[in-house]
């Protein structure tokens, strides 16, 4: 049998609840900040996934147990 993995969902929203907005979107010194953090914890973003503009986006993580 495999590696067992667990996973883990971050989303991220905007302040306004329009990615359209530029002043609503995330830095992206901000965004990179959150990543690293994760992948210090041993989590591998795997996948990142927005319905539409609107919508927040979600991050997809995921580490061996």
């Amino acid at each position: 049998m495999g590696n067992s993995w667990e996973y883990k969902v971050l989303t991220l929203k905007s302040e306004k609840g329009n990615w359209l907005n530029w002043s609503a979107v995330p830095p992206d010194e901000e965004a990179t900040r959150l990543i690293n953090r994760e992948g210090s914890q041993g989590w591998e973003l795997v996948n990142a996934v927005a319905i539409s503009a609107a919508q927040p986006l979600r991050l997809f993580f995921k580490r061996p147990r």
